[in-house]
């Protein structure tokens, strides 16, 4: 006879199955390593700091690489201040875009931003336009270019204080791309010693469009850049 099913034993229900727990997310944010620009642009920078100091750490006009007017007592001092400053900028600048330091470390990135604009882009700039002048070939180029990067500097800084990121990343790229401008006429200086030109038209052709090439290749770069990543969040790519 059927079991009454009032009498039937009941079978307890069984336990519902704990999912394992899904492995935290890692952080969206990419590791140093897969930014394969920055160490790069650190050996970059590094290299042709280590090729502009060695000679003004005597502090003998006779060995700078640019020449001294000798009429002009204080092209010199001003000359060594700012490639000083000009130091403090391309250093920073460089830790400025570094993402782990300013996703890890904000109050760094904010405190290296400071000394970038405030003793590294404002007195590189200012001694620049009065050095110009006392050099032997002044360069309209070399003043545009440093108009330009006090401009974009100033954007970006009042940018970061307005609270819009985004922006402020933005106008700090344009700026990256004039604070590394010098390092384009030293790029083009080895090349020419590399492939053995000793022709002087080549090489004066090269010191007049130095100035020039050096901020206008590094603006089409970073709009470039720009325009490649424009579908993501700027945070994602800078």
């Amino acid at each position: 006879m059927a079991q009454n099913l009032d009498t039937a034993p009941r079978t307890r229900p069984a336990p519902d199955v704990v999912e394992p727990r899904p492995a935290a997310r890692r952080s969206a944010a990419p590791v140093w390593w897969r930014r394969p620009w920055v160490l790069p642009l650190g050996v970059v920078v590094f290299a042709f700091l280590s090729f502009v100091w060695p000679p003004y750490l005597g502090l003998d006009p006779k060995a700078s690489l640019i020449p001294i007017r000798p009429d002009a007592p204080q092209h010199y001092p001003m000359l060594v201040a700012h490639i000083a400053t000009g130091t403090i900028a391309l250093v920073t600048v460089v830790l400025q875009l570094w993402p782990w330091l300013r996703r890890s470390h904000p109050a760094a990135h904010r405190l290296i931003g400071r000394a970038y604009v405030f003793a590294g882009v404002l007195p590189s700039a200012l001694l620049a336009f009065f050095i110009t002048p006392l050099s032997m070939g002044p360069s309209v180029g070399t003043t545009l270019g440093g108009v330009l990067w006090l401009f974009t500097t100033g954007m970006g800084f009042t940018r970061a204080v307005q609270g819009r990121v985004q922006a402020h990343r933005m106008w700090m790229l344009y700026s990256f791309a004039f604070a590394i401008n010098i390092v384009w006429g030293r790029v083009f200086v080895v090349l020419l010693m590399s492939l053995g030109v000793q022709n002087q038209t080549i090489w004066g052709q090269v010191a007049g469009t130095a100035p020039w090439l050096g901020w206008v290749i590094n603006l089409f770069l970073v709009q470039w850049w720009l325009n490649r990543t424009a579908d993501r969040p700027l945070k994602e790519i800078v």
